[in-house]
């Protein structure tokens, strides 16, 4: 299964939170499409941690995340 987001803080949450990222799409307009390797029930319950406040994540684990991500896109232009 897949899930897709195109918010780039909550792709860096879900692969903080050891799920793997498939690829970057393109979506229409200007902006990428994070897909990952997961259930979408999965992903919705990072997600929803998330927003609750309840998601526990090693802080370097998240930076890294964001860091990954960001390259990724940087190195798709």
């Amino acid at each position: 299964m897949e899930y897709r987001t195109k918010d780039f803080y909550l792709a860096s949450c879900i692969l903080a939170s050891g799920e793997e990222l498939n690829c970057l799409e393109q979506g229409k307009g200007n902006y990428s499409v994070f897909v990952f390797n997961c259930l979408p029930e999965k992903a919705e319950q990072i997600i929803a941690d998330h927003w609750s406040r309840e998601l526990i994540l090693p802080t370097r684990d998240l930076v890294d995340a964001i860091n990954e991500l960001k390259t990724r896109l940087h190195s798709k232009k």
